[in-house]
């Protein structure tokens, strides 16, 4: 894990007005103050559904919202302060914490980039470390869902994120697709809504995604690996980065390697240590970089092979370990969400 000493690439502040022991845990967890063990700039990613928690018992505050903003940015700064964070399931009131702490949370602010139309439930949400130079955004088959494409001018060049959430059951994910879908989801196979929305997404980011830089997509596609959803952007070369990493497929009996399954309309499971996690289908794919790019697109390994602090795997995949308990009211929060997140480390040199 993470030193939970933040990466500071890029600070003007001078290392050393440190103390000497701080100094030293900083550098080990920056591989060597540069972030990236002396070699390029790395491209760093986590990705959440936050759960907004609007179904959750009124005197609850949608599931303590607040208590589970604040151990995700927690978790933000223990797996390195990354240059990007995506977020799923934002309300109006998610939104509002959320700026509240990304200017302050990291040795530099965040910029909260959203879409061009907020529906104030289940928006995307983006937060970048580096300028924000384009948002794009479609809604998908049945108008609920959206995919967000935010471009950030990072140091490597121009980075494309997209982050999207794919329909639920509550909005007819498994609904037949005659009928309702487009013509280029039923020539693509397409039969349910999700399976419609997948292509969409997966159509928007071929479409979008400019230059020869690489891109990376994530969110909750409601999914598990293996199916049609999965195979609309593997099938196109784009990678599971988690799996690259040589990390474990999701092992049901542990939840080790699950990201979703865990209760969502109260706070039982919010509020245990216990995983309750049962399958994976929350992803960062990665759209490789071309050849002649600026960056290698090496992804690190789920150990942080590369030692620079960020790894590739499992985001807030423990029970709150920034408190020696968690667990009901007094008690801190155990987990910031349902899920379990994704994170990535792109090394570019």
């Amino acid at each position: 894990m993470h030193l939970g000493l933040p990466c500071m690439r890029d600070r003007p502040t001078p290392l050393a007005i440190l103390p000497v022991a701080a100094m030293v845990l900083l550098l080990a967890a920056c591989g060597g103050g540069s972030g990236t063990s002396g070699r390029g700039p790395d491209v760093t990613v986590a990705d959440l559904n936050i759960l907004h928690g609007s179904f959750c018992p009124e005197d609850t505050e949608n599931c303590r919202l607040e208590d589970r903003v604040d151990l995700y940015f927690q978790w933000l700064v223990a797996s390195g302060c990354p240059d990007v964070a995506t977020l799923q399931e934002g309300t109006a009131k998610i939104v509002d914490l959320v700026r509240a702490r990304a200017e302050t949370a990291c040795p530099f602010p965040y910029q909260v980039a959203l879409g061009p139309r907020q529906i104030g439930l289940d928006d995307e949400i983006v937060l970048s470390r580096y300028p924000v130079t384009r948002i794009e955004q479609q809604f998908l088959v049945l108008g609920f869902r959206r995919v967000l494409l935010v471009t950030i001018d990072h140091p490597i060049g121009p980075v494309d994120v997209f982050t999207t959430h794919l329909a639920s059951g509550s909005d007819l994910a498994q609904a037949a697709c005659e009928g309702l879908c487009p013509p280029e989801c039923l020539s693509a196979g397409a039969r349910t809504v999700r399976e419609c929305q997948a292509v969409q997404v997966a159509s928007f980011v071929a479409a979008q995604h400019l230059g020869d830089g690489p891109a990376v997509i994530a969110g909750d596609f409601n999914e598990s690996p293996g199916s049609f959803v999965y195979h609309q952007f593997v099938d196109r070369g784009w990678i599971d980065t988690y799996l690259a990493a040589g990390n474990p497929e999701c092992d049901v009996a542990t939840g080790i390697g699950c990201t979703s399954g865990r209760a969502d309309e109260d706070l039982s499971q919010l509020e245990s240590p216990a995983t309750n996690e049962i399958e994976r289908i929350d992803f960062i794919f990665l759209v490789p970089p071309a050849p002649g790019s600026s960056c290698a697109g090496t992804i690190d390994s789920g150990n942080d092979a590369d030692g620079d602090g960020v790894a590739t795997r499992i985001f807030a995949g423990e029970p709150n370990p920034f408190t020696a308990t968690c667990g009901p009211l007094p008690e801190a929060i155990c987990w910031p969400s349902d899920h379990e997140g994704m994170q990535l480390d792109l090394n570019c040199g």
